[in-house]
């Protein structure tokens, strides 16, 4: 591996530390919170996996640790993992106040998913700008004096709407005016182009009529995003319409997975990517200038991930103690059956393998082997 393949590696695995540790912690922060307040008693909250590497300290109650393996956090809580006689712990706690606690970390993700993409909004609002990158040699758009880098801001007086970034539109951004041409062809039109820094100019230009391998103007298309300015009322809807939209995506992915796996587990997931996958797109995203919003955009949309897919009911996951706990409510059980024990070891080897699944194939994607 070269000198340069290694610093974007090392830069892509330490910009998804960077984004995940945090939000991993301020979950776990979520449920050391609503703990306390139900008034369930907290052993320890650990930085990190163990094993453990020092204790930090301690108060009354909780142990402060931290641990070798800096993938996060965890809190751990009297009764949750044993049976306990403490009357203040969590398996002894009524269900509300169970469930609470357990709903907690997720509540803490979507307020920082709409947190982070309120920041966006405001700070950057930024939209999707259809850019011109090429111009076709003896073409109209040539003629014309057009080039590339520069955009269409309007064509015989009409302008069109540019979509946010964080509607998560899969629409083409051109789609509009490119019809608006295409209807034209064979005329003359006026149309406003704007260069790179924003200063317009009119051209009039007779397109030519489009054929299969012809368009009217004679240009290549590209999509930029363009921060443009933002307020704080607007960014409010924008945020919480983004996480909806995102975790919308998110479900999804997760409907796309589980046909991939019982349909063609050979393959890669469409649009998925693991911890290797995440790293290296956050690699290739360091390097743009526009970098800052862009980890932004992604932390928003993790947090998101992270809240949806800890709903899941996977025992290991917040989504699937919380069903455990309401059966257990049902049928009259208490305490921490070896079931329940085994169900939450079976459902933790069965993710590590399909996180090992995913990862197998990111780190054929990354390496040029998909």
């Amino acid at each position: 591996m070269s000198f340069a393949g290694l610093t974007f590696g090392l830069t892509g695995i330490i910009g998804l530390f960077v984004i995940l540790i945090p939000l991993v912690l301020i979950h776990e922060v979520g449920h050391f919170i609503m703990a306390r307040l139900s008034g369930i008693r907290v052993l320890e909250f650990g930085l990190g996996f163990p094993p453990r590497a020092k204790v930090l300290g301690h108060d009354h109650e909780t142990e402060y640790t931290l641990n070798y393996l800096p993938i996060g956090g965890f809190v751990r809580l009297e009764g949750e993992e044993s049976n306990s006689d403490d009357p203040r712990a969590f398996t002894n706690a009524g269900l509300p106040k169970q469930l609470i606690v357990l709903v907690s970390g997720v509540g803490m993700n979507l307020l920082v998913a709409i947190f982070l993409f309120f920041i966006v909004a405001w700070a950057y609002n930024p939209v999707v700008q259809p850019t011109i990158d090429q111009v076709v040699a003896n073409s109209p758009a040539a003629s014309a004096g057009i080039q590339p880098g520069e955009t269409i801001v309007s064509i015989d007086g009409r302008t069109y709407p540019r979509s946010s970034v964080l509607e998560f539109s899969s629409t083409d951004p051109s789609l509009a005016w490119r019809n608006d041409l295409l209807s034209h062809g064979g005329q003359t039109v006026h149309l406003v182009i704007a260069d790179a820094q924003g200063k317009q100019r009119s051209v009039t230009v007779t397109l030519r009529v489009p054929t299969q391998n012809e368009g009217a103007l004679g240009v290549v298309m590209s999509s930029q995003l363009q921060a443009t300015p933002g307020d704080p009322v607007s960014a409010i809807g924008l945020a919480v319409g983004a996480t909806g939209r995102a975790m919308n995506v998110i479900l999804g992915a997760v409907g796309d997975i589980g046909r991939q796996l019982v349909t063609n587990p050979g393959s890669a997931p469409p649009g998925v990517s693991g911890p290797v996958g995440i790293a290296s797109d956050i690699g290739h995203v360091v390097q743009q200038p526009n970098a800052l919003m862009i980890m932004l955009l992604f932390a928003a949309i993790i947090s998101a991930n992270l809240a949806l897919v800890n709903v899941l009911p996977l025992p290991v996951l917040d989504g699937g103690k919380m069903v455990i706990m309401i059966v257990k409510k049902i049928f009259g059980a208490r305490g921490v059956s070896a079931f329940e024990t085994f169900a939450y070891v079976a459902s933790f080897a069965l993710l590590l393998a399909f996180m090992g699944w995913i990862t197998w194939f990111d780190i054929l994607k990354v390496s040029g082997g998909q």
